[in-house]
């Protein structure tokens, strides 16, 4: 009988001990542990390790777990781990939002996207570890947003896939370093098409024929661009232009000899496929100039045995809008240069930049000053004050009254009006204000010469002056020419030919930018630029003007192309280039406390002397606005550095370069360089950085002339260069423009009275 007992216990233990076995022995994903629980080897769950975990990836939004604890209270922050030693989320889980840590494990607040199975984008398939991502995302994790699909291609066939963080790197090598910088993916459209996938076709593009009148011209491209050596010495061979059309597509010219004229280069221009540059519309002038002189605002000081070796100023005349800025291409056998010098080491090099006048999609400054007309008058060349700057007057009393109630407002608040005496009112005309240089006034000037085309005379010796005088000619001329010149009519073409040089007629001249303020002791209004330079004080100009505003960007910063410490081959490199670099006027040296930086991301408005900060594509001016000046003997000598016309750009790089630089002084100096703007086009003046006059360098101290940054609020601009010109719409299926009636051409831009 006990052997019989004994059996039994024993029968019945052996029966607990299979009972109390692991749900389904792991599943052979685990082992079992203590309390008959399975512990799962890694990237299996459940209570019998059956089911994959999937890939993780940052979520692309984030979602509360829930009442993990089953408190049924409200659910615990992020900061209270509630589940522990999970196999999802082995260092812990929250009810909220995770609780994301840096490297060091201190929490971050206000954080997101942490790590989430499938990227919250996705199901996860137990069975497989896979995950079934939902539509519009994709990779192994759902990581990825993926680019649209039609016609049974991604971006359509006509464009490539690439990461936001590839897209922006395309763009001037901006810096994308976001948590989405491999995750959000878009289209990059193949030129002449474009839509969200690529699948819509670009109609061309051309001025609104209702936008040209008496007085308004059409801005085009107006580039120059110039090969130099940095001694003297023998370039030989040849070279390409690179154009860019209304699409961004890109045309190569063929080979372009160094010894070129202005008609060997249309022709090579002009000869470009598919009528990209219309014959005959591109106008030419082969110019040289004195490099050891300050001739045409060209300063290259420092830059000894600096030699131009051939320049030319082009303009496209029939391509329109705001197009991007030409390059050269001196390797046109691969990596073998085609362009070359005779020196051991070649110093070859070139600057292109736009000559204020650059083609334009919006009218920004729009506003015909009805019944005014103005004339530019020279300053004073020998003062040491303000009197040194160019200005401009009305005719009579009258039309002072109309220009200042066309000017309005100059700081964006109509509320207040700046006077030369603060608290004083405008007490001639109310709502206007004198403008200052924080807040001058934008106007453009277009020549009256097309008024009425008459020539009055005809065998006269030219200048550049006499040129643009209407005591001469009252008719706009031009060193612009075409192969085929337009000479004014009653004038032989031997009769224009002064000195080698084509002088073409220009019915049309495009209008030119200047910008202002009101010199209440003298009653003119003082100019920043000087086109006086090219024109006599008989000239008369139409004035336009905007509701938009131009604001001094900080008192604390100054941008600049060159300082006295680069060396003399960096000094001719930086001319006319996109790049600007920014320092501070505070008594410290680099960028403590944000003082001297400008973009919005980083720099404090209303703080350190800022008014107002920059944004990638905003619109900007650069002058030496003389406000830096601690002495007024440097205001005739500075003005010289601002361009005769000047250009509008847009910025589309602000960036802090790495401090490479270790040793105090090198790290100095490396501040000051270090702190950049990239500009869309190459800048039409020089700026310098005297080293000797740096920061804190003495109590009354002149910064060299650097320049001031404006920032353009625009205002009411008029889009007048479009698809079909605005008299037609876009057919996105085939490219073509369907223009409205009485309008014609590929572009719609050629009133009709016979068209339907």
């Amino acid at each position: 009988m006990f052997k019989i007992i004994i059996s039994a216990i024993i029968l019945a233990c052996g029966l607990n001990l299979i009972a109390g076995e692991c749900p389904n022995a792991c599943s052979a994903h685990g082992k079992c542990g203590a309390y008959d629980m399975c512990i799962c080897y890694r990237n299996w769950m459940a209570n019998d390790c059956s089911e994959r975990i999937c890939q993780f990836g940052l979520a692309h939004v984030d979602t509360p777990m829930g009442d993990l604890d089953a408190s049924a209270g409200a659910l615990t922050g992020p900061e209270t781990t509630v589940v522990t030693n999970d196999a999802m989320y082995p260092f812990g889980t929250q009810e909220q939002f995770p609780s994301m840590k840096d490297s060091d494990g201190t929490i971050v607040p206000n954080s997101a996207h942490y790590y989430r199975e499938c990227s919250n984008k996705g199901i996860c398939d137990r069975a497989s570890g896979s995950c079934t991502c939902f539509e519009g995302y994709g990779g192994s994790a759902c990581q990825r947003a993926t680019c649209p699909v039609s016609g049974g291609a991604t971006c359509s066939g006509h464009g490539t896939c690439e990461t936001i963080k590839t897209i922006a790197s395309w763009d001037n090598s901006n810096v994308y370093n976001l948590w989405d910088e491999y995750a959000t993916m878009g289209c990059v459209c193949d030129a002449g098409y474009s839509g969200p996938d690529c699948s819509q076709r670009v109609c061309k593009s051309g001025p609104d024929p209702l936008y040209h009148d008496d007085y308004a011209n059409v801005r085009v491209s107006n580039y120059t661009y110039q090969i130099y050596t940095k001694a003297a010495t023998t370039v030989v061979g040849n070279y390409s232009l690179i154009f860019y059309d209304t699409t961004g597509e890109n045309w190569e010219t063929g080979p372009i000899d160094i010894a070129a004229t202005c008609n060997d280069l249309t022709t090579i221009l002009e000869a470009l496929p598919n009528n990209v540059i219309a014959d005959n519309s591109v106008r030419c002038y082969n110019g040289q100039i004195d490099s050891t002189s300050p001739v045409d605002n060209e300063f290259y000081g420092g830059a000894s045995g600096f030699t131009i070796q051939t320049r030319f100023t082009i303009v496209f005349t029939a391509n329109f809008g705001r197009l991007k800025q030409i390059e050269i291409n001196t390797r046109l056998d691969g990596s073998r240069p085609t362009l070359y010098t005779t020196e051991t080491a070649s110093t070859l090099g070139w600057h292109i930049y736009p000559n204020g006048f650059i083609g334009e999609y919006d009218d920004l400054v729009p506003d015909l000053c009805e019944g005014v007309l103005v004339k530019i008058t020279a300053g004073t060349s020998a003062a040491t004050d303000l009197t040194a700057l160019d200005y401009f007057t009305t005719q009579n009393t009258q039309q002072d009254k109309l220009l200042k109630k066309c000017l309005g407002d100059s700081d964006g608040d109509a509320t207040t009006f700046y006077t030369a005496s603060p608290g004083v009112s405008n007490t001639d005309i109310y709502g206007w204000d004198y403008g200052s240089t924080r807040n001058p006034h934008l106007v453009k000037l277009i020549e009256t010469t097309q008024d009425n085309m008459v020539i009055k005379g005809a065998s006269v010796s030219l200048n550049s002056q006499q040129a643009r005088d209407p005591s001469v000619y009252n008719y706009a001329i031009t060193k612009l020419c075409t192969k085929t010149p337009l000479f004014m009519e009653r004038v032989s073409a031997s009769a224009l030919l002064q000195n080698g040089v084509n002088w073409c007629a220009n019915p049309n001249p495009p209008g030119f930018y200047a910008v202002t303020y009101f010199d209440a002791a003298n009653k003119v209004w003082r100019l920043f630029s000087r086109p006086s330079a090219d024109y006599a004080s008989t000239q008369t100009f139409h004035i336009f003007t905007t509701q938009g505003y131009l604001q001094l960007v900080s008192d604390n910063v100054q941008a600049f192309t060159h300082t006295d410490k680069m060396s003399a081959s960096d000094i001719i490199n930086h001319a006319h280039s996109k790049l600007v670099f920014f320092t501070n006027t505070t008594n410290t040296y680099g960028y403590q406390n944000f003082k001297g930086q400008i973009d919005c991301e980083t720099a404090p408005t209303g703080a350190y002397g800022s008014y107002d900060c920059l944004n990638k594509d905003d619109y900007v001016m650069v002058f030496n606005n003389y406000v830096a000046d601690k002495d007024n003997s440097k205001v005739a000598t500075a003005r010289l550095e601002n361009p005769i016309y000047p250009n509008i750009y847009q910025a589309k790089k602000i960036f802090r370069d790495d401090r490479t630089q270790t040793n105090s002084l090198a790290k100095v100096n490396n501040e000051v360089q270090r702190h950049q703007m990239v500009l869309d086009y190459g800048l039409n003046a020089r700026y310098h950085y005297s080293w000797a006059d740096a920061p804190g360098a003495t109590a009354n101290d002149y910064y060299g002339y650097t320049a001031a940054v404006y920032k353009f609020h625009p205002k009411a601009a008029y889009t007048y260069v479009s698809e079909c010109s605005n008299h037609g719409v876009c057919d996105q299926t085939t490219g073509l423009c369907q223009c409205f009636a009485g309008y014609t051409n590929d572009d719609c831009s050629v009133q009709n009275a016979l068209a339907k």
